[in-house]
């Protein structure tokens, strides 16, 4: 899911906010998109979602990706490496 949503985001420059265009990429990365599609509308998920962005912001965030490693955030995907490099430091210290 990630790979094909952020791929077809950031690689197609596709609109992820449209519904049918998400259901095409989950579809064409041999997702169950109707499945996931239905699932993202019920209230619980829709609740974890609005908490989750809410904490998220709260902490500094602005956009995606964002990756926290402790209180540290780094933003975009060009950082990975060096989300790896302060989780591995985290957990030598």
């Amino acid at each position: 899911y990630v790979e094909a949503v952020y791929d077809a985001m950031w690689q197609g420059a596709q609109k992820m906010d449209d519904p049918e265009t998400i259901g095409r990429v989950l579809t064409a990365a041999d997702l169950p998109a109707d499945a996931l599609m239905a699932k993202a509308q019920e209230a619980g998920i829709k609740q974890e979602l609005v908490d989750t962005t809410t904490a998220s912001v709260e902490r500094g965030n602005f956009g995606s990706p964002t990756f926290f490693v402790k209180d540290r955030m780094w933003f975009g995907k060009d950082k990975l490496r060096d989300v790896e490099e302060a989780i591995l430091a985290a957990r030598a210290a």
